[in-house]
C-alpha cells in the first residue's frame, strides 16, 4: 500500500507539473499572437569603392554620396559665373540640389602648381549596371590671379531621388576650360 501511495502522489505531483506548464505555455502563446509586430524594411545600398585621379595639377577627396537634407541653389555654372578656390571653408560648387535626394560630392583643392586664372570644368557620370550612362553637371571652378595653395571646394551634384541598383560606377573628369591649361 505504501507504494501504491506513493506512486500515486508523484503521478499527481507529474500530471500537475505538466498541466501547469502547458496552461503557461497557451497563455503566452496567446499573449504573443495577440502582440502587434511592426516590420520597418531598410534597403543599404554599398559602394564597392572609388577612386579619385584628378589631373591638371589640382587634387581631389572622393566624399561618396550621401542624401541632401536642405536643398540648394546652383553655383559655378560657367566659367563666368564659377565657384573660385578661396580660404572660406564650406565653399561649394552645386546643381540644384532637391531635398532628399542623392548628392555626390567631390572636395578639390588646388596645390602650389596650379596655374592662376584658370576655369576647370567638373562633370559626373554614372554607369548602372546594364551600361546606362547619365551625366550631371558640369560645374565650373577657378583659381584667381592670385591664389593660394591647398584651398579646397567641394562640387556637388544632385542625381536624383534613387542611385542605380549596386553595382554600378561612377567617374569624374576635370578638364581645363579656359586659361592656363596644364
Amino acid at each position: 500500500m505504501n507504494f501504491a501511495s506513493r506512486f500515486q502522489s508523484r503521478f499527481r505531483r507529474t500530471f500537475t507539473l505538466y498541466l501547469g506548464a502547458k496552461i503557461a505555455l497557451a497563455v503566452l502563446v496567446l499573449a504573443v499572437s495577440a502582440a502587434t509586430i511592426t516590420v520597418t524594411p531598410t534597403s543599404y545600398t554599398a559602394e564597392l569603392g572609388g577612386a579619385v585621379n584628378v589631373n591638371n595639377k589640382l587634387t581631389g577627396i572622393d566624399k561618396g554620396f550621401a542624401k541632401a537634407s536642405t536643398p540648394a541653389t546652383p553655383s559655378g555654372n560657367s566659367c563666368a559665373t564659377n565657384v573660385t578656390f578661396t580660404i572660406t571653408p564650406g565653399t561649394n560648387a552645386t546643381t540644384a540640389v532637391a531635398s532628399n535626394d542623392y548628392v555626390y560630392d567631390i572636395q578639390i583643392a588646388n596645390t602650389t602648381q596650379t596655374p592662376t586664372s584658370t576655369c576647370y570644368k567638373i562633370a559626373l557620370t554614372v554607369t548602372s549596371s546594364s551600361g546606362v550612362q547619365t551625366t550631371y553637371g558640369p560645374l565650373y571652378i577657378a583659381t584667381t590671379a592670385t591664389p593660394l595653395a591647398w584651398q579646397p571646394l567641394d562640387a556637388q551634384f544632385d542625381v536624383g531621388t534613387t542611385l542605380p541598383a549596386s553595382p554600378f560606377s561612377f567617374l569624374i573628369a576635370v578638364t581645363c576650360d579656359i586659361g592656363i591649361c596644364p
